[in-house]
């Protein structure tokens, strides 16, 4: 994210050097900001549904974790 308002805060601020202005600048630290947002959104973003909209069922009603199915195995050994 840094990056992306580095870059375009710098080439905002040329502009603003080469147009005598003080608008660009802020504008491209912006642009940079929501550039860098969507970007990472869109990598990092939403993750998807379990296939056919089920619920997982490591969890009971009640939103506690259930104990294993098994004969009293863990993934760690036995109880």
């Amino acid at each position: 994210m840094l990056s992306g308002m580095l870059v375009w805060g710098g080439a905002g601020w040329l502009l603003d050097r080469w147009l005598e202005t003080r608008v660009f600048t802020l504008v491209g630290v912006l642009l940079g900001l929501g550039v860098a947002i969507y970007l990472v959104v869109i990598k990092y973003g939403a993750v998807e549904p379990p296939a056919g909209g089920a619920q997982p069922t490591s969890r009971t009603r009640s939103g506690q974790r259930s104990r294993p199915r098994s004969n009293g195995s863990t993934q760690k050994g036995r109880r």
